[in-house]
């Protein structure tokens, strides 16, 4: 069985979680064209809001056919998309998918992934039955490090040299985290 097709809407105080759309390939081009926000996702940055355009078809496609889940994180105070975040690698029989996010950097550092994610994996563990949520990083990406970690993922592997990206091989950390672990945090 699939992920749901119908994206929910979740809100947080400053950001809301709703459905990626085309419409958002603007704004999702900010972010997909900035090299030094992309240096650590799985492709390289974008030359064209054709090529971003793209990318947002792929992941609207995904959704359609079951195999992900994409929400656009928007701010609230502009109704602009800032960035992303998923779930997928969905399996069912084992309960379990991977988190992905993307935020533009002029939003960093503001707690606005935190608040994301936090939807996200509430949504994954109460919504979905999920039991078991799994974020593959970068090894040389320690914001992202530390905001897994202090939302209670664990470090349960290394690979070295897992991707080459834009010319260059990468290392990968795999942190998982179990919805006892979630629901039993204070």
């Amino acid at each position: 069985m699939p992920l749901p097709i119908d994206t929910p809407t979740l809100d947080c105080d400053r950001i809301r979680l709703r459905k990626l759309t085309e419409a958002d390939t603007a704004d999702m081009h900010a972010l997909y064209s900035d090299e030094v926000a992309m240096a650590y996702w799985g492709t390289p940055a974008t030359k064209t809001i054709e090529a971003s355009r793209q990318m947002v078809l792929r992941d609207i496609r995904a959704v359609d056919n079951g195999s992900a889940m994409f929400w656009a994180i928007e701010w609230k105070a502009a109704a602009k998309v800032i960035g992303k975040c998923t779930l997928w690698q969905y399996s069912e029989n084992n309960q379990r998918a991977e988190v992905g996010y993307i935020l533009n950097r002029q939003y960093w550092r503001m707690g606005l992934m935190s608040a994301a994610l936090e939807a996200m994996i509430n949504y994954a563990f109460s919504d979905l039955g999920l039991h078991r949520l799994e974020a593959d990083t970068d090894s040389n990406n320690t914001a992202s490090l530390a905001l897994l970690e202090k939302l209670g993922f664990q470090r349960e592997g290394y690979f070295r040299e897992r991707w080459y990206v834009s010319g260059q091989r990468q290392d990968s950390v795999m942190l998982g985290l179990l919805e006892q672990d979630w629901a039993g945090r204070s």
